[in-house]
């Protein structure tokens, strides 16, 4: 009897990787949940393809990869790596408008140097614009051995994942709190309404930032049933912002599997789970 197609979910997050492996068979269960410890950065390593530290990090992602026989593997592509931004519909359609919108955007970047796509959102008179540079695209083409293509996911896209676990399509924010860098989508009646992120060097200065950005992006401050937190720098992360968060809404620190909508024979782990949410869910058929 063939053995049943694995899954392999990965997420960086500073010197940490971690990833979770499910099986087919089983939706909503996850065969093992780890965390791999480096010493250097891995999103520095990988945007340098860093002599010194590649070839190792592209060693341990392959050893992963044999040691659980995937079939399948999705990465979580860091938001700092992105740029994002909602634009009228109206530029999509017209393709003079797009390219001057992205000349704008990209700050002068080469057309031929960029890999645009575009999301639909709950307006539908607008549309999310996500862009990458295709030199990282590279650095993951060389860190996965293969086409990238449909294997990297955005963190906007973690909360559509969610809902497909929890089935939940109420209005709510996720909060992905990384070392660096704070990424945040807010989904209305369970579709995207918006993405932003924010880059700061000490998290005690994300009130400011928030409030800072919140100022042009009005959602920030809007009203959600759930705000789902998740990253190494969760707990701190919520400590500071909870003031500036919904009421009403419900918090929650996704630190356990049970709030997570799934379940493994795993019941203890030896690092925060929160940091592993994201590869968690890209795990799960």
């Amino acid at each position: 009897m063939p053995e049943p197609d694995a899954r392999l979910g990965v997420a960086f997050d500073a010197n940490k990787l971690c990833y979770a492996v499910s099986a087919s068979t089983k939706p909503a269960f996850v065969e093992r949940i780890g965390q791999i410890d480096f010493n250097f950065d891995l999103i520095d390593s990988l945007v340098r393809r860093d002599p010194d530290t590649f070839p190792g990090l592209c060693d341990a992602v392959g050893k992963l990869i044999r040691e659980e026989d995937a079939s399948d593997i999705s990465v979580l592509y860091p938001p700092q790596l992105e740029c994002w931004s909602i634009v009228p519909k109206s530029v999509f359609d017209q393709e003079d408008e797009r390219r001057a919108h992205l000349n704008i955007l990209m700050q002068g970047t080469e057309m031929r140097r960029i890999a645009p796509d575009w999301h639909a959102i709950s307006n539908r008179d607008f549309k999310l614009l996500k862009v990458r540079k295709k030199k990282h695209l590279e650095s993951f083409s060389f860190l996965l051995n293969g086409p990238v293509n449909g294997n990297l996911y955005s963190d906007f896209q973690i909360g559509e994942k969610w809902m497909g676990i929890s089935h939940f399509h109420g209005s709510f924010l996720t909060v992905s709190c990384g070392k660096d860098v704070l990424s945040i989508t807010s989904f209305l009646l369970g579709k995207l309404r918006a993405a932003t992120h924010i880059t700061f060097d000490d998290i005690s200065d994300l009130p400011y930032l928030w409030l800072q950005h919140a100022s042009h992006l009005n959602w920030l401050l809007g009203m959600h049933e759930q705000v789902l937190v998740y990253g190494g720098e969760a707990g701190r992360v919520t400590e500071e912002l909870q003031a500036y968060w919904d009421d009403a809404s419900e918090i929650i620190v996704m630190d356990s599997l049970e709030k997570m909508g799934l379940s493994s024979q795993e019941k203890t782990f030896s690092f925060p789970l929160e940091r592993a949410f994201p590869a968690t869910l890209l795990s799960v058929y």
